[in-house]
């Protein structure tokens, strides 16, 4: 991860007026890790909070709790505005833009919410995208829109969810290569903005129309399907539907969108063996909800 910018060096003029107070104790690490940084830029600068309000056109309270982690999450253009006014290099928006984003995920903001608030600083982010974002994006957008696909069930819908998940893994794409396993860092990604989008009946991301979809090829493949296979196959989605995470996720790639173990894996981040223990364990984990008299798990038809 880049290393946060600091404030000029040499130590802090005197100023007049209010003393900046302790960050929130319950602030996160996440958060800290562009604050930090922020405030040491702050003290540096020898502004007070009277010159930092006239040029945000905030209030001393208003900069006091952005600088000290009290109440909401700022939004990034108030925490840019204060970039401006501290007169930070461009380069050291960057890197605390994309530590701002990584806490916003941490605090389970929306992705919707967080790029409504970083679109302003890409105007035309198609031009502005590297060559190796543009090559893992080819790389991985088919299985991405399938994926989203399953849970919202509308192209359209999925298409524009997964075009958010790319914005985002744009904006902080330096992080995500600089992570110990960029495929699992762009999944989280693309994982939140999809099943924050998704209905959660009972708490759980809803898969009622890929189970009817399920149930309707089998009918076309077998006419004589009775309707005990139709509740037993409903069944199964909703047992699949309560999995732990990493286990839903595979079995939806491998038994929903047909994924190859080894295609699974990659878009994962995940070795095929981790892949292969977690499709047993779902197995397992079925087989114990849906069909307790058989031996034999079996996958989601």
């Amino acid at each position: 991860m880049p290393t946060p910018p600091t404030g000029p060096g040499g130590p802090a003029p005197a100023r007049p007026g209010r003393k900046l107070g302790p960050i929130d104790p319950d602030a996160s690490d996440a958060h800290r890790a562009w604050l930090e940084p922020l405030r040491e830029s702050y003290q540096a600068s020898g502004m007070t909070f009277d010159q930092l309000g006239r040029s945000t056109g905030w209030s001393r309270s208003k900069i006091s709790e952005l600088l000290r982690a009290v109440g909401r999450y700022p939004r990034w253009e108030c925490l840019r505005a204060l970039l401006t006014a501290l007169a930070l290099p461009d380069t050291s928006v960057v890197v605390l833009r994309g530590l701002w984003v990584l806490a916003a995920l941490e605090l389970n903001k929306r992705t919707v919410w967080i790029n409504s608030c970083v679109a302003k600083d890409f105007p035309h982010p198609d031009s502005e995208r590297p060559v190796h974002f543009s090559a893992f994006q080819e790389l991985y957008r088919d299985t991405y829109f399938d994926y989203a696909h399953t849970f919202l069930r509308n192209a359209a819908y999925a298409q524009r969810t997964v075009n958010d998940a790319f914005f985002l893994l744009f904006v902080v794409w330096d992080m995500a290569l600089s992570s110990e396993n960029p495929e699992q860092f762009a999944w989280r990604v693309l994982r939140e903005t999809v099943l924050e989008r998704t209905a959660h009946p009972g708490g759980y991301p809803a898969l009622v129309d890929a189970a009817f979809d399920s149930v309707a090829v089998h009918q076309a493949q077998d006419p004589a399907c009775e309707f005990d296979q139709v509740t037993e196959s409903m069944n199964l989605f909703e047992a699949v539907r309560r999995l732990p995470s990493d286990q839903l996720d595979v079995v939806v790639l491998m038994y929903l969108r047909g994924l190859p173990e080894h295609d699974v894996a990659a878009v994962l981040g995940r070795s095929v063996g981790v892949v292969r223990s977690t499709e047993r364990h779902a197995k397992r984990s079925l087989n114990d909800c849906v069909f307790p008299n058989r031996s034999t798990p079996e996958g989601p038809r």
